[in-house]
């Protein structure tokens, strides 16, 4: 077996460096999550409070004081034309997309170029019209979503230093967009939907309620009526929302869609759903589906299958409805068969995830007879299926999911981080007692793949290293195929150690112990080992209570009563409560 001394080799450390903003808005509730029948009536509450929604937003000051204000207007681009001080605000508004750029400042400084406009409008010879105030608009619709992508994708955006304003977040950005919105003369449609599409996009739990009231305001308003893409972005809001009833309010205004479209008469409206309105309502399915399947119960896979056959009917329903009109609009696309297999991908069973397959020779062999772009396969559709095989006990799982990367890369499609996790997932569930040098193999590739592109999209994280770590534990081979596992398992946590960019939790070092009752006979060679995992824990503060129980199934008594330095009962039992607050820190920092 391996030496003490080897394994710790291979652990040794190389330093390196709201409130709430809207209150409920009720809807009929009777659609149920199959999104299948046709009488749901879309009918929003009655406010009385409509005119005074203003005063629930608390107004940031978005000027600077009397002094800085001053210094600023000196200091203001002069423009010769409107054309000219509209083509800046777009300038600016661009910016707000960037990662390379301070996101809150240049909105800020869209807004204030704006309001400086409005006021000096006799002395530049021009007055901002509804494009430049849609402009600002924008500028703090794209700031919420550049800060809602940026946490998603834990990338640092730059500083913002220099802010005149009070925004943070991205519930912040959108609540900025919503009172400018309130606070102009005659807004119309596009500026409605635009501060809408902030809402949509800023995943806060006050999204959907803010865009429902938002709809309120705009029906209430004689000179805007909603259109397709209004009710289009409160489906957004909803599928992107976590409350229990997202996705029966996403199904119901869908259907709400339909029987608008039907009107005749004074009930006419220019509202008809499209495949947009489809792939909106599918995405909410994904979603539910995988708040279903992260209860990791029987009952939330029963859930999650419902959707899956809810989401296929749905896009049954979507491809009859092309055939019989031939209707570009209703076209089923890439999103839509995408949505549908991610939806399969997450019941975990074998036959779903064979329906997930199907769909995607459905859509290839679709875009070999159109060669239209909007179906062909990307890497989501690939992932969806990589994800499905990855979660499906069989034993051809893996070699599957090699096919399909090896697909993936022959259409010039380039795995993403979800790709090579699900792909070390899949093997990690395997039987292949080689699965640890599988996993190596794939962790290698994607290092080398992120040091030629440098893209975050194909970026080990933590959860990918951990999860290599877990195929390593579950190794059943012989004493030497074990042993190998192991330390690849070690050599796996120095990368972590001496990755920049990532950094080790709880789960790896509670994983790693765990690999060692498994790959190491009992005796004091692995009690040594383990207690030299312990003592990593403790030092970054990562001891979880997991960590502790899988240290006691690898130590005797004495061993573990000497790691928890003393804080063990006579019994063998533990107070993890009572363990030192520093070994437990940073437990959910990560």
């Amino acid at each position: 077996m391996l030496g003490l001394l080897t394994l710790l080799a291979y652990t040794s450390t190389e330093t390196v460096t709201t409130d709430a903003f809207v209150p409920p808005v009720s809807f009929s509730a009777t659609t149920s999550t199959t999104g299948t029948s046709n009488s749901e009536i879309f009918v929003p509450l009655t406010f009385s409070e409509t005119n005074t929604f203003t005063t629930q937003v608390v107004l940031r000051s978005t000027t600077l004081s009397s002094q800085s204000s001053s210094s600023q207007s000196s200091s203001s681009p002069s423009f010769k034309s409107l054309k000219e001080f509209n083509a800046h605000l777009d300038g600016l508004v661009s910016k707000c997309s960037s990662f390379n750029e301070p996101v809150i400042v240049r909105a800020a400084q869209c807004q204030e170029v704006w309001e400086s406009a409005k006021e000096n409008g006799s002395e530049n010879g021009f007055e901002p019209d509804a494009n430049s105030f849609r402009s600002v608009l924008s500028a703090w619709n794209q700031c919420t979503q550049t800060l809602v992508k940026s946490r998603r994708n834990s990338q640092t955006l730059p500083s913002q230093s220099g802010m005149t304003v009070e925004v943070y977040t991205p519930l912040d950005a959108a609540k900025r967009a919503t009172t400018l919105l309130f606070s102009y003369p005659d807004p119309d449609l596009l500026a409605y939907n635009t501060v809408m599409g902030a809402w949509s996009k800023s995943r806060v739990s006050e999204s959907p309620e803010a865009a429902e009231r938002l709809l309120k305001r705009m029906m209430d308003d004689e000179s805007v009526e909603p259109n397709t893409t209004t009710y289009n972005l409160l489906i957004d809001a909803w599928a992107n929302s976590y409350k229990p009833n997202s996705l029966d309010k996403a199904t119901q205004i869908y259907r709400h869609m339909e029987n608008l479209s039907k009107g005749k008469g004074k009930t006419k409206s220019s509202v008809q759903p499209t495949i947009r309105s489809v792939n909106a309502v599918l995405h909410a399915y994904a979603r539910k589906s995988a708040q279903y399947t992260s209860q990791n119960d029987q009952e939330g896979f029963e859930k999650a299958a419902e959707c899956a056959a809810a989401s296929l009917a749905l896009l049954e329903e979507t491809k009859k409805r092309y055939k019989e009109t031939e209707d570009l609009n209703w076209q089923p696309d890439i999103a839509t068969y995408t949505s549908v297999m991610d939806v399969h991908s997450r019941c975990a069973t074998y036959r779903t995830t064979r329906i997930a397959g199907e769909l995607l020779t459905e859509i290839k062999k679709l875009y070999e007879k159109t060669g239209n772009n909007r179906h062909k396969p990307n890497f989501r559709t690939y992932t969806a299926l990589v994800t499905a095989w990855s979660r499906t006990r069989s034993d051809e799982s893996p070699r599957q999911v090699e096919a399909i990367m090896n697909e993936m890369k022959q259409a010039g499609e380039r795995p993403n981080t979800r790709t090579y996790t699900s792909a070390v997932q899949c093997w990690a569930r395997s039987r292949d007692p080689y699965k640890a040098k599988r996993v190596l193999k794939l962790l290698m590739a994607m290092r080398d793949e992120y040091k030629r592109t440098r893209s975050e999209h194909v970026r080990p994280t933590t959860l990918t290293y951990n999860t290599a770590i877990d195929a390593c534990a579950r190794c059943q081979g012989t004493p030497d195929q074990k042993t190998e596992s192991l330390k690849i398992a070690f050599a796996i946590l120095k990368t972590i150690e001496k990755d920049e960019e990532v950094e080790p939790d709880a789960s790896t070092y509670s994983t790693l112990i765990r690999a060692l009752n498994f790959l190491m006979p009992s005796g004091d060679e692995r009690s040594g080992v383990a207690k030299a995992v312990f003592e990593k824990a403790k030092k970054a503060g990562l001891v979880e209570l997991l960590t502790v129980k899988n240290l006691r199934m690898v130590m005797d008594s004495q061993s573990m009563r000497d790691a928890l330095e003393g804080n063990l009962e006579r019994n063998g039992e533990f107070n993890f409560s009572k363990l030192p607050s520093a070994w437990k820190k940073n437990v959910n920092k990560n």
